[in-house]
């Protein structure tokens, strides 16, 4: 992956994988945001086996998580979108919700987030591909997050509310924001 290739140096990481909580130190990872590590360390092995979200990570070699993101699929109410993404689109649209994205301190800024981003988007175009995915949705956890999807291509639901937080990408404009961040 693109954004993994500025990593080599003294700490190597791991391709984005499933987690498999007993394989990788979750323990000791700090994004800032205790919400956040909470989840990982409570709750993405419980989603797993619920089925209702899929955790991927970047680890290190030696199994620590670096960063995280929860994936799962989602139906947006036809009648709350953008004409762009409900024009021509079942009820409730079909998407894929990057549900949680967190990064330990100690990697951020270096693009594991957007290495674990990338692999979200392509994992979406390829779902298309095979049962349908209108859009990828985010719920950006405050305004500096916001800032962060929107560099990446994200916009909102509501484009007349400087407050909201649900994003969405169409899956059409992908390959344009893999662009973007690799």
């Amino acid at each position: 992956m693109a954004g993994l290739a500025a990593l080599s140096g003294p700490i190597e990481l791991c391709r984005p994988e499933l987690l498999y909580p007993r394989r990788r130190d979750r323990g000791g990872f700090d994004c800032g945001d205790e919400r956040l590590n909470e989840w990982l360390r409570r709750y993405a092995g419980q989603n797993r086996r619920n089925d209702t979200a899929a955790t991927w990570v970047i680890a290190t070699r030696e199994g620590r998580v670096a960063a995280y993101a929860s994936r799962s699929m989602t139906g947006i109410d036809r009648s709350a979108v953008p004409d762009g993404l409900g024009k021509g689109a079942p009820n409730p649209v079909p998407g894929l919700l990057i549900g949680r994205l967190a990064v330990d301190r100690t990697f951020s800024g270096q693009g594991v987030g957007s290495a674990l981003v990338l692999h979200a988007l392509v994992a979406a175009v390829d779902l298309d591909a095979s049962a349908a995915c209108r859009a990828v949705v985010v719920v950006a956890l405050s305004e500096e997050a916001k800032a962060w999807w929107m560099r990446l291509g994200l916009r909102c639901f509501d484009e007349d509310d400087d407050s909201c937080l649900d994003l969405y990408l169409l899956t059409a404009e992908i390959p344009e924001s893999l662009d973007r961040v690799g």
